[in-house]
């Protein structure tokens, strides 16, 4: 093949490969172009709001780090520190009269939190009540049961000549079978995480048939 003809080919392939990509260029409206782009943009979107959330979940993981770090306590910290070692049921807790007609409609629980030196102390945790009627069948035998969490226990205390106690107050949804009744008290210390429970016993005036 002499020079001219091998230029004429070599054209034709130009050509060939121009009207190709033409047809392909043609082949896309300006909407399915606007599209493409969009879809870019949403790709470059999604990869820079991932990078945020691994960012996001590393500053979170760091500072649930640094609360577990501020919250533990060691030995040394604890002799330090005032926290109930034990809990006292004051023996004033029984039965209460709330709406003034005959009989009682719950229990009135006077709760002491206790120290290593004996002293009561007003200190923060959640509370948890329960009453038993010990003689009712296994499936009565719990006359009510009472939470009280730490953001609300502040509210219970009384602290004035010299009645130092939590005052929770137990109103049963329906009357037990007995007139004594088991009182359990637990007591979660909000900064130590240790739990002092006591148990005592009372008496409760029924309301007449």
């Amino acid at each position: 093949m002499d020079h001219a003809s091998r230029r004429q080919v070599g054209l034709r392939s130009s050509v060939a490969t121009l009207a190709v990509g033409l047809l392909v260029a043609g082949c896309q409206s300006p909407a399915e172009i606007s599209l493409r782009r969009e879809i870019t943009g949403l790709r470059e979107t999604i990869k820079q709001k991932d990078h945020q959330l691994v960012a996001q979940k590393a500053t979170i993981d760091e500072l649930n780090a640094q609360l577990a770090v501020a919250r533990s306590i060691s030995e040394e910290d604890l002799k330090r520190v005032f926290y109930p070692e034990r809990l006292i049921i004051d023996r004033l807790s029984g039965g209460a009269d709330y709406d003034g007609k005959p009989g009682d409609d719950g229990v009135t629980v006077y709760l002491k939190p206790v120290d290593k030196d004996g002293d009561v102390i007003k200190v923060a945790g959640d509370i948890r009540i329960q009453l038993f009627d010990l003689a009712a069948p296994p499936a009565r035998n719990l006359v009510g049961e009472y939470f009280i969490p730490v953001d609300q226990v502040g509210q219970l205390w009384h602290g004035k000549l010299l009645t130092n106690h939590y005052t929770i107050k137990c109103p049963w949804p329906k009357p037990p079978d007995n007139t004594e009744l088991t009182i359990r008290a637990t007591f979660v210390d909000y900064l130590t995480k240790r739990v002092v429970s006591a148990q005592a016993t009372c008496q409760v005036r029924l309301p007449p048939d």
